[in-house]
């Protein structure tokens, strides 16, 4: 199977990528990591985040059943301002991520599972 998923030419990438997706979405399901509620500073993952994309979400706060986020990603977006999570494997992230300074909204049932919490360095750099 690692053999498939270097050869990413033969179109198992694609494959291997698609059913982690799929995966992902149904862990909700499958372990009680979602119960809880979600702190600030806390890493979530969010399934199908604007109907487009499952990705990790940095957590600002949580009242009355909704989560105040700013979106994770693997993107620099210099024009966009984003801010690096610097100890990003200690928060549960698998490579160097960047968050999006614009704050938004979402159900608490949208999240699936918590990854990890940024480190106290990270924290007092996002004044969480």
């Amino acid at each position: 199977m690692a053999a498939s998923v270097r050869n990413a030419s033969s179109g198992y990438g694609i494959v291997m990528t698609d059913f982690m997706n799929r995966f992902k979405r149904g862990l909700r399901a499958r372990d009680g990591s979602s119960k809880g509620t979600p702190k600030p500073g806390e890493i979530w993952w969010v399934s199908m985040l604007d109907g487009i994309k499952d990705r990790p979400i940095l957590v600002l706060d949580c009242q009355k059943g909704n989560v105040r986020f700013l979106k994770c990603t693997s993107q620099v977006g210099m024009e966009r301002n984003r801010k690096l999570i610097e100890d990003y494997y200690e928060a549960g992230l698998e490579k160097a991520t960047y968050v999006d300074p614009e704050v938004r909204v979402i159900a608490r049932s949208e999240l699936v599972k918590k990854m990890g919490s940024l480190s106290e360095y990270d924290r007092q750099k996002f004044n969480l």
